[in-house]
């Protein structure tokens, strides 16, 4: 096989400092803009809360909504230790539930809670924080209305409704009396929270999972496209970073990823960073291979075929997997023994990928930066949570670089730590946090 693309195609993954430069300038443009109300790919939607300053004591109940399996766990607050998780319990949610009204779901949700508190023998009064993970427009950190179902929910009678007073009528119509729900949650707000809660230097809360997202603490004197009725100096925007679309160096790889995705035209920086389509666009790249210098052998292995068959975690152990790791996998998604040429080049175009996906998400990570109000002059962290930061070969020291080159010495002064359940335990610290307010 000629090497020509293959060189072409990591020249063209690359990115310098100086494209990095102009996307973290552009980043600052967009958040500006969209705390505006200005067109923006930026949506900067008001988080209605401040960051946990470290003082929060007390129990506090978290529900994660995230799909058919939800959780529920009772949250204690330390002031400023370590949030120290009291009990957890897990239920699943039927396929009547999910598709029937909207009263049949809320309920089913009630009841479960209400069972969690009943055996744990809660029985004082408690705030709670709801990790709602489907679109919603907050009308403040205890409200938002449904702007469409996703995970294949469609409860009718809830779209277009604010959620929390369903949720509430059916916490009241099961006797729940004892739980008020006072925070609406997000994950990434929630990743932050979490942080913040043992460490006052978080500013800054990122996903780097599946999907990619930011939310950064900023002055409320920022904020001009209003704040309602909230009276804080600071509020946490999540940016809803995934959409950035400015400055980024596209390819026509990338532009052939969103033509065959299902929300083409939005959320391009999601779709260059994280990794739901890092192994989409190693496919891409790969098929371009076969086709044109004839890599396998020039036909497209079956794993190659559909855009969801190769999967993240191939990437990891292609790169930089043990022989006997790459030779079991090898056998499993092409069915047989890779040569050493195939090896060497999954290797590079895995890299490749991944390497830029850190290199841009340090320059939205660094952009979202120049805008954020800290808390110290010396030191700033930024928590992140998600399997490609965690788990990914060599992410998070890519990520780092990439930060220490566009920051220079002030780069010394920002630490990334990974920080987990924001959508539990983060709930939970928003919901304290809101509490202490009022």
């Amino acid at each position: 096989m000629k090497n020509m693309l293959l060189e072409k195609i990591i020249k063209e993954f690359d990115v310098p400092v100086k494209r990095m430069r102009q996307i973290k300038k552009a980043v600052g443009s967009e958040m500006d803009a969209g705390l505006a109300g200005r067109k923006s790919s930026l949506a900067m939607f008001q988080a209605y809360c401040d960051a946990a300053s470290g003082r929060e004591k007390g129990f506090y109940p978290a529900l994660d909504l995230g799909g058919t399996n939800f959780r529920v766990m009772m949250v204690r607050l330390q002031g400023g230790k370590k949030p120290k998780v009291l009990a957890e319990a897990k239920y699943r949610l039927t396929g009547e539930q999910i598709s029937g009204t909207g009263d049949v779901l809320f309920n089913a949700i009630a009841g479960y809670l209400g069972k969690f508190m009943k055996e744990n023998k809660f029985n004082s009064e408690y705030g709670l924080g709801y990790t709602f993970s489907f679109p919603v427009k907050l009308l403040g950190i205890d409200e938002g209305i449904l702007m469409k179902w996703t995970k294949d929910f469609s409860a009718t009678g809830v779209v277009g409704k604010k959620i929390v007073e369903l949720q509430r009528h059916a916490l009241t119509s099961q006797g729940l009396n004892n739980v008020k729900i006072v925070a609406l949650a997000n994950d990434t707000v929630g990743t932050l929270q979490t942080q913040a809660v043992e460490d006052p230097n978080c500013i800054m809360g990122v996903i780097l999972g599946t999907g990619f997202n930011i939310c950064v603490r900023v002055s409320s004197r920022r904020i001009k496209k209003g704040v309602g009725d909230y009276s804080g100096k600071c509020m946490i925007i999540n940016m809803e970073a995934g959409g950035f679309a400015k400055a980024l160096p596209f390819t026509g790889y990338d532009r052939q990823l969103d033509r065959e995705s299902g929300n083409k035209g939005h959320q391009f920086a999601e779709k260059m960073i994280s990794g739901k389509y890092l192994p989409q666009l190693a496919r891409l790249l790969i098929v371009d291979l076969v086709k044109k210098e004839g890599l396998f052998g020039g036909r497209v292995p079956p794993v190659f075929l559909n855009k969801d068959t190769f999967q993240a975690w191939y990437m990891d152990v292609f790169e930089t997997g043990t022989e006997k790791e790459i030779t079991k996998l090898g056998r499993k998604v092409f069915g047989k023994v890779l040569t050493t040429e195939e090896r060497i080049v999954l290797a590079l175009v895995c890299h490749a990928v991944a390497r830029r996906s850190a290199r841009i998400a340090a320059s939205i990570i660094t952009g979202a930066l120049t805008r954020v109000e800290r808390r110290s002059a010396r030191k700033v962290t930024v928590a992140i949570d998600g399997s490609l930061f965690e788990k990914y070969p060599g992410y998070s020291r890519m990520l780092n670089e990439a930060i220490r080159e566009l920051e220079g010495s002030a780069g010394k002064s920002i630490s990334t730590k990974l920080t987990k359940d924001g959508s539990g335990i983060g709930a939970a610290v928003i919901a304290a946090v809101v509490s202490a307010n009022r």
